[in-house]
């Protein structure tokens, strides 16, 4: 049974019963493919994915290099260890040792793979190690461990279904077979690839496939790791496709390119660089949210440090919009955020559902033309909104409908000393606009809240900050002149300032040529100047305060003539009001009014200038002291209207109005697609139609479109814009009748909008040879499973699909179910094994391939299997095991065995016995654990896998024995007690025997326990004389037996005996410490 990687990146058994079956090819083939692109840089290629890491040095090389493409260090090689001219198993074995180190140092979760199974050739974990390092390297954007919970697998579908959301995707194999899907990811990435994707002829799958990855892999550099044919091969499996389209949605791949910019796109504020560090703090995703439904407007105003807050506010704005979040606030914080899963969650909001808006999210408020000083707080980090206290404040209260309701709305201040009272009246300009106002008492902050059907609206609350008036203000600085001025005497002026704020008072007269004396004399905020002309004549008095000339300075001085008159002129006192200054359209006049009446006497001047040229333009005086101003642009695009009164500008001059011109908007190509001669569009239901727009000379305008329905209903229509900087305005008919397409610019309809289209539904001609049938249940099942098919027939027209199921014993009845576009899921549940044949027609015609011939397995019982025998308990090295396995009870399947060692695999053989049970003999050559997995029809029997304890063989030289009972002795104080340490020596029987002057006598031998190893030994001399010891270690003497020792009466005696007879055949008691320490 073949064995391959699979989704979770552990190693199981496969499906197939061959390692020959395609799929177990392609995935072969695609990995291989894969390897081979790593290792480019290296020039190395790999032939053979069983053979070719033998040797470790490939797999070596491989690893480094994906190590380095993260640009991280390479841990310092161990010589020891790593061998570059490897010659033996040994030394292969501990290459491959390296490699796997490296690879979990990486953080890779290696699953039941060791070294011996990649020198061994292992296809099903050698596939299972490259699918890891896939995951790890190709779809893991952070380089470190997986930082989110979702797997990879749903993060990349959750990106394609957001970009290519027509096409339903539900996997990585079969729902690439025909081509489109990887089209319409290209035209999504790069937008004019294969523009007509969708038109695609879906039996046509090689051609598609070919002409698909060739275009990625000439505009993208997207390797063919994944070939066309095994692309559009229905045996594709999903950890091939996945390994190939994660190219499209790697790290700065044009996916990533193509999502990157659409969220710049709707985000221009804050220059999104990465799918990582730029979402850390939550304000992107809270931008986004907003920008898509309108449902964060207090994103800009948040503070990037409260990270996790702002990422759990972004993620609940988010469901706000019918999104399902892919990861936690805590997850989207962490720097190593893996990218793919922001990247497929930032994708999503391209099908956000706008919640439909409560009356309060419809209305803001505004401060444009305001009292209020909005200012940024560099230390806030926001901004603070300023006011003078006892200066009326007033700001507008917006709604989006066309009317809006002022008796409910309402406004609450908190001051500094209290509640402070604030009025709310329509606008007089506009029905959807109201204006609030109020007068700050005192200085400090005044909390403003507005409130519209009881909720607050948006851009509330919002705090002002009233402060005392200290501005200078030099028209509030009032001068006393005094009468008759004789030449020689002295003029007086009093200059009240008490209203003027704080500055300096400066006075300088002059006769034209030589400035007079001047004195000053201060009293508080009164001033006292004093002037003493010289001549009779004309002078100029110029009083500036804070710098500035105050109003009616300079003054005409006339010695010896009538007081001062003055003329004040302030053209800041002027205003302006009309649309024609905020917007207008080519060819058109454009309209507003000036209004100096206050301002003092001056001349109007207006100038207006577009882009390229002065537009003319007409200022006629009203009755009332008024100008009414015309001025027709002949061209689009950003102008500049200049308002001067005496030569200075007026309040909120030049103002810059948008001029547009919706007759510009032009179809791409000049002609409507799909429109007939009677120039009616026409549209198919269910399919896509698209008008390309270019609006580059239309003017800065708004582009939005919609189509009126047959029942009169209107919907929006999706516009996207290109990269080029043009538009494609689309949408889907779903019913038939007549369509109208209506185009606008900022509100105003383009050229020959509303266009008039009939959406009919598309009659295929009846073909049974163009419907496709799929599915694993067309050739194989088994019983008690349920097995299933999909028949396809969105290509045969109109047809009514029928299927029987018949065997010899009895037929299997199969039920349908519709899934749309004359596409339908089979489904049956066979109960008794055997050969059947599958019928299928399309309106009464026999499907391509009809009659299926299908095969229904028996479904094995593999608990009913039982195991006796040592084979599946332990066992010595080199001597074979056998156990037998019955599996009589346990129905038809397949029996599969496989043992491996500490290092090696085992070998194992399993022969029938023809009645229903098998032997098995097993024969391991090495020891140690030994692993025995025994599986029936797939699955483990009960026990496996059996944990089997192989000693090694005997060796009587590894025994040894040390102690008293070994040694010359005095027979009064002797010792006969000695150990022998059998570890190490393999499996076998001890046997001690003794003889002394009277033949052998009784020996007792005790250990701790069954699983001891070290065996003491005790026996007690009765009389002096020669004492012989025979230790044997499965019938063979250990080292130093047999062993002699000759018992002694006196001290003498025995100094005597040692040293004729010195002791050599056991370890002396002088070193017995030594080697029980080393032992």
């Amino acid at each position: 049974m073949s064995e391959v990687a699979t989704m979770d990146g552990n190693i199981n058994s496969a499906v197939s019963p061959s390692l020959d079956s395609q799929w177990v090819q392609i995935q072969k083939n695609t990995f291989t493919n894969w390897i081979n692109e790593q290792l480019r840089p290296t020039g190395q290629t790999l032939s053979d994915i069983n053979t070719d890491f033998e040797n470790g040095l490939l797999l070596i090389n491989l690893v480094e290099t994906l190590i380095q493409s993260r640009g991280a260090p390479l841990q310092p090689r161990r010589a020891s260890r790593y061998n570059k001219n490897p010659k033996n198993q040994v030394q292969k074995m501990e290459n491959v040792s390296y490699a796997l180190n490296l690879i979990e140092k990486e953080g890779v979760k290696l699953v039941n793979i060791g070294n011996e199974d990649v020198v061994g050739g292992n296809m099903k974990l050698i596939l299972g190690l490259i699918w890891r390092l896939i995951q790890k390297y190709q779809m893991n954007s952070s380089g470190g461990s997986r930082t989110v919970k979702v797997p990879p697998k749903k993060l990349m579908l959750m990106w394609v279904r957001a970009v290519l959301p027509d096409l339903n995707i539900r996997n990585f194999s079969t729902d690439w077979n025909d081509g489109i899907a990887l089209s319409g990811l290209i035209e999504y990435c790069e937008p004019g690839l294969i523009p007509d994707w969708r038109s695609l002829d879906r039996s046509q799958r090689s051609e598609n496939c070919t002409k698909a990855m060739n275009i990625a892999k000439a505009k993208f550099e997207i390797p063919l790791v994944l070939s066309p044919e095994d692309l559009s091969s229905e045996d594709i499996d999903e950890l091939s496709g996945m390994t190939y389209l994660s190219y499209y949605m790697k790290k700065e791949s044009p996916g990533w390119y193509a999502t990157l910019n659409w969220v710049r796109k709707n985000t221009p504020e804050l220059n999104v660089q990465n799918f990582q560090s730029d979402w850390n703090d939550g304000v992107t995703l809270c931008a986004l949210s907003h920008a898509c439904g309108e449902v964060c407007p207090e994103w800009a105003s948040l503070d990037r440090n409260n990270k996790l807050e702002n990422c759990q506010k972004g993620i609940e704005a988010s469901k706000k919009l019918d999104l399902t979040p892919p990861l936690t606030a805590q997850e989207l914080s962490n720097p190593e955020v893996e990218e793919l899963a922001v990247m497929a969650y930032a994708a999503s909001f391209r099908n956000a559902k706008k919640p439909a808006p409560r009356y309060a999210e419809m209305v803001k408020v505004g401060f444009a033309g305001s009292d209020i000083d909005v200012k940024f707080d560099e230390n806030e980090q926001k901004e603070i909104k300023h006011s003078v206290v006892g200066k009326q404040v007033a700001f507008t209260v917006t709604s989006s409908e066309n009317k809006i309701d002022v008796s409910n709305l309402a406004a609450t201040i908190e001051g500094p000393n209290g509640s402070v009272p604030i009025t709310i009246s329509p606008a007089t300009e506009s029905s959807s606009k109201a204006v609030a106002s109020f007068t700050p008492k005192d200085a400090g902050k005044h909390k403003v809240t507005v409130y519209a059907g009881g909720h607050i609206v948006k851009g509330a609350p919002f705090d002002v900050i009233a402060e005392p008036d200290l501005t200078p203000k030099p028209d509030k600085v009032k001068i006393t002149a005094t009468d008759v001025i004789v030449a020689g005497g002295e003029a007086v002026f009093i200059i009240d300032a008490s209203e003027a704020g704080t500055g300096e008072l400066d006075v300088e007269v002059t006769d034209g040529y030589r400035r007079c004396p001047v004195s000053i004399e201060q009293a508080g905020s009164i001033y006292t100047v004093n002037v003493k002309p010289n001549e009779a004549g004309s002078h100029v008095v110029n009083v500036k305060w804070a710098g500035q000339i105050v109003t009616g300075s300079p003054l005409n001085l006339e010695v010896l003539s009538d007081p001062l008159k003055l003329e004040v002129i302030d053209a800041t006192k002027v205003t302006a009001t009309g649309d024609g200054l905020y917007r207008g359209q080519g060819d058109q006049p454009a309209y507003f009014t000036v209004d100096p009446r206050g301002s003092g006497k001056g001349e109007l001047n207006v100038q207006v200038e577009g882009p390229k040229s002065l537009a003319k333009c007409s200022v006629d005086p009203n009755v009332d002291g008024t100008y009414s101003v015309t001025y027709i642009p002949v061209e689009t695009g950003l102008f500049n209207v200049k308002v001067t009164w005496a030569g200075k500008d007026i309040q909120g001059s030049p103002f810059h109005p948008k001029i547009i011109d919706p007759r510009k908007i032009t179809v791409i190509g000049k002609q409507i697609p799909n429109i007939d001669q009677n120039g009616l569009i026409q549209l198919t239901v269910g399919r896509k139609y698209s008008i390309p727009l270019e609006t580059a000379d239309a003017g800065p305008g708004a582009l939005s479109a919609e189509v009126e329905c047959p029942d009169g209903t209107k919907r929006p229509m999706n516009i996207d814009q290109r990269s080029d900087g043009t538009y494609a305005v689309s949408f889907v008919p779903d019913e038939e009748g007549d369509h109208k397409l209506h185009i606008y610019l900022s509100g105003l309809p383009a050229k020959n909008s509303p266009y008039a289209a009939i959406a009919s539904r598309e009659l295929l001609p009846v073909d049974h040879s163009k419907v496709v049938c799929t599915g694993r249940g067309l050739k194989q099942g088994k019983v008690n499973e349920e097995c299933e098919f999909i028949i396809d027939g969105s290509l045969a027209g109109p047809g009514d699909p029928k299927c029987t199921m018949s065997g010899l014993k009895e037929d299997i009845p199969l039920t349908l179910s519709p899934l749309g576009n004359d596409i339908y899921r089979v489904k049956y549940l066979p109960l008794t094994a055997g050969a059947y044949l599958l019928h299928l027609t399309w309106s009464d015609k026999q499907v391509e391939g009809s009659p299926f011939k299908v095969s229904i397995a028996q479904t094995a019982r593999a608990e009913k299997v039982t195991v006796t025998g040592n084979a599946v308990r332990e066992g010595i090295v080199g001597q074979p095991m056998r156990s037998i396995i019955d599996t009589k009870d346990a129905g038809p399947g397949q029996l599969t065995a496989r043992c491996m060692g500490p290092h090696s695999t085992a070998d194992v053989e399993v022969m029938d016995n023809h009645d229903g049970t098998y032997t098995l003999t097993l024969k391991p050559e090495e020891s140690g654990r030994h692993m025995l997995e025994i599986k029936y029809g797939g699955d483990h029997i009960n026990g496996s896998p059996f944990i089997v304890r192989v000693a090694g063989p005997p060796d009587a030289t590894k025994v040894r024995c040390f102690g008293p009972g070994l040694e010359h002795g005095i027979l009064a104080t002797y010792n006969g007690r000695f150990v022998c340490e059998t570890r190490g020596a393999g499996a076998g029987q001890l046997k001690v025997r003794i003889h002394g002057p009277k033949g052998a006598f009784k020996v007792e031998m005790t250990r701790d326990n069954q699983k001891d190893r070290t065996i003491l030994v005790k026996y007690n001399p009765l009389e002096v004389g020669d004492y012989t010891v025979s230790v044997r270690w499965s019938d063979k003497n250990v080292t130093g037996s047999p062993f002699e020792m000759k018992i002694v009466d006196t001290r003498e005696e025995l100094e005597e005996v040692q040293r004729k007879y010195p002791i050599s055949g056991s370890i002396s008691s002088n070193d017995q410490n030594g080697w029980q320490e080393e032992i």
